[in-house]
């Protein structure tokens, strides 16, 4: 029960940061706006980018510290950032198509984290999350229909909550969210090494 826990712990300060880094970057690139608005709109947006970003930052510390509250925020708050990185990604790709390359990347970029956080959203209706997250991980684990020598278990990749058995992972196992490989070549390797 402890290994499912620290898995749940992992996936959620995964979330966590991506909450912190992607709201800092929305914050900057609001600010490189405003700055190129005039000074009379440029001060209003700016007060409201700020309460704005005050809110957000309130929602991350909540979600961060497993507040109750800031759940169905912090899901808002995911699918706000989702929306803004599509945005912005569509704007810089119009931008790079016309030949500037630094907005054809930071397109990519964009759209990349999109693509991943769109994947990771359904963590938020984990069951075994949403338990974990409100205190109740131990009843949820236990009465949860994992199979003998079943755990709980995170994707290294796209950090979806997952039942595995982890005696026989097989290098070739890949997760059912985002097709990646269960088993990382680096630990393959290192495992393969040990038992010759």
């Amino acid at each position: 029960m402890e290994k499912d826990n620290s898995s749940i712990e992992r996936v959620h300060r995964g979330m966590s940061s991506s909450l912190l880094w992607l709201t800092l970057l929305f914050f900057f690139i609001m600010m490189g706006m405003i700055v190129s608005l005039q000074i009379s709109l440029a001060s209003l947006i700016g007060i409201l980018s700020i309460g704005m970003m005050v809110g957000l930052i309130t929602i991350y510390f909540g979600f961060n510290n497993r507040r109750p509250w800031a759940y169905k925020f912090a899901m808002a708050h995911w699918l706000f950032l989702i929306l803004i990185c599509i945005l912005i990604g569509i704007q810089n790709l119009l931008v790079g198509v016309s030949g500037d390359i630094l907005a054809l990347v930071m397109s990519g970029m964009l759209i990349f984290i999109s693509v991943g956080m769109i994947k990771r959203f359904s963590t938020f209706s984990n069951p075994i999350f949403i338990a974990w997250y409100l205190g109740k991980t131990n009843k949820i684990i236990a009465t949860s229909n994992l199979d003998e020598n079943e755990m709980m278990g995170a994707c290294p990749n796209c950090l979806s909550l997952l039942a595995v058995k982890p005696l026989e992972l097989h290098h070739e196992d890949k997760c059912p969210n985002c097709n990646m490989k269960l088993v990382s070549d680096e630990t393959y390797h290192k495992f393969a090494n040990e038992e010759e």
